[in-house]
């Protein structure tokens, strides 16, 4: 890399690196219970019943679209179908692996739901994504902000929620598409998601 494009890419970051993190969300609404919410880490307020060890099978809801108008604007109807597309993809691989968790067709009795929503993105900047001197400094980092939440199927009792934010890999590449750091990240809640599901049966059964 020569000199002059490093300074190019050092200038364009000073610019934009105070976009590349998603800040703690206001709540929405959507959840139907934010009470039982506590923050666990950075990134995320989470609440988890021991009563999510009696179901096996989930129904994954139609992601919804909460983020601003302002927000919106700056990706397609394409851009956000695809981010949604992602989330069902992601969660349903993660808890289906190794054939521990049944995801259903619809709800029905002992069916959980899974209740997801999408508040915010933020656009990986592609020329910024794919170059060690600027990804290690978490220039051009994208991510996403979201609400889910896990309800049985048929009383509609909350089992589980959670209100998440956070930006993309400094280590893991998100390509050239400005939703690459936001798919990381969907990925990285998804297997966490099956962890915790995981915990709460191996606790049940001892």
């Amino acid at each position: 890399m020569t000199r002059p494009y490093l300074y190019l890419l050092l200038a364009v970051f000073g610019v934009v690196s105070a976009c590349a993190t998603i800040d703690e969300p206001e709540q929405t609404g959507f959840l139907s219970d934010y009470s039982k919410l506590e923050r666990t880490d950075e990134g995320q307020w989470r609440y988890l019943s021991g009563k999510v060890s009696n179901y096996s099978k989930f129904y994954i809801e139609p992601v919804s679209d909460l983020m601003s108008p302002a927000n919106r604007e700056e990706f397609s109807a394409e851009n956000i179908a695809e981010l949604k597309e992602h989330f069902v993809t992601e969660v349903t691989a993660a808890l289906t692996k190794d054939d521990s968790y049944e995801v259903v067709s619809e709800p029905g009795p002992g069916v959980a739901s899974i209740r997801l929503a999408i508040t915010e993105i933020d656009a990986s900047i592609a020329a910024l994504n794919i170059t060690i001197y600027t990804k290690a400094t978490g220039a051009g980092l994208g991510g996403i902000a979201a609400e889910g939440e896990l309800v049985d199927s048929v009383s509609g009792e909350q089992l589980g929620a959670a209100v998440r934010w956070g930006a993309g890999s400094r280590v893991l590449r998100a390509g050239l598409s400005k939703l690459g750091d936001a798919k990381l990240v969907i990925d990285r809640w998804a297997d966490q998601l099956r962890k915790r599901v995981d915990q709460v049966h191996a606790d049940a059964s001892q």
